[in-house]
């Protein structure tokens, strides 16, 4: 009988080691699977915050009014326009006038940043006729 019992305390204490590393083992698990959703969540803020930027961006493009005429406009008459404009309103043109070489720079390079706008090229065309004195 006290081989049994020696036996059976043997064997608990044996049961009682294997519950402290499947314990370990479970609490470990249990710590990666906490971090593991906790980066999840961080992503999906992440990709959450750049959904609403996109979302913003359309909304705002939405509210803004298109001009699809100047768009054509801009497809077909911009370029030559630029052509001419870029010619008769180089600061080169007015080495003598300090003070229309300068108007002239300025507006020679508004007429480069809106090469592709039209309407934006007419208003320039008309601010050089009347600043710079020159029929285009």
């Amino acid at each position: 009988m006290n081989d049994t019992m020696n036996d059976t305390i043997n064997n608990l204490s044996n049961i009682s080691e294997q519950i402290d590393i499947w314990m370990c083992i479970a609490l470990v698990e249990l710590i990666l699977i906490v971090f593991l959703l906790m980066k999840i969540k961080k992503g999906k803020v992440k990709w959450q915050e750049n959904l609403s930027r996109k979302e913003q961006f359309k909304q705002d493009a939405l509210k803004e009014e298109i001009d699809f005429g100047n768009i054509i406009q801009s497809s077909f008459h911009a370029q030559q326009l630029y052509d001419k404009l870029k010619i008769k309103c180089h600061p080169d043109r007015f080495p003598n006038d300090a003070e229309k070489n300068e108007i002239a720079n300025e507006i020679f390079q508004e007429i480069a940043k809106n090469k592709r706008n039209y309407k934006k090229l007419l208003e320039l065309k008309a601010q050089a006729e009347q600043q710079l004195n020159i029929n285009i």
